[in-house]
């Protein structure tokens, strides 16, 4: 997978990132981080379409697996077939970054020990 996951192991957001699989597997794992990220996806298809928005559904046990996205400004959801995904960008905000448990405990245990 052309990307920095391979290299660095998983970055604290993946913002502004863009992994291209090279894989069956690569592809599986890359829409997992897909699924998992709380913010818009440009997704680069083969035919060289680009599909811009949020992922809320992954049925990876399909037959053809898909997820479906949410498009800015359009009522119907989108769905994409991995065989279709050439690439990937996590282009939107990541909208849950520094919201989770563990950065909460941590900035309530640096202003306890300020005070």
């Amino acid at each position: 997978m052309d990307s920095d996951m391979s290299s660095i192991g998983s970055p604290q957001s993946w913002e502004g990132r863009c992994l291209q699989p090279s894989n069956e597997k690569e592809l599986h794992e890359a829409m997992n981080l897909v699924f998992d990220y709380r913010g818009d996806v440009t997704i680069q298809l083969k035919k060289g379409e680009q599909v811009v928005g949020f992922v809320f559904d992954r049925q990876e046990e399909a037959p053809q697996p898909y997820i479906q996205l949410f498009l800015p400004g359009d009522q119907h959801p989108r769905m994409v077939l991995y065989q279709d995904v050439a690439g990937i960008e996590f282009s939107g905000q990541d909208t849950a970054f520094g919201r989770s448990w563990e950065d909460w405990a941590q900035k309530w245990k640096k202003s306890e020990s300020s005070s």
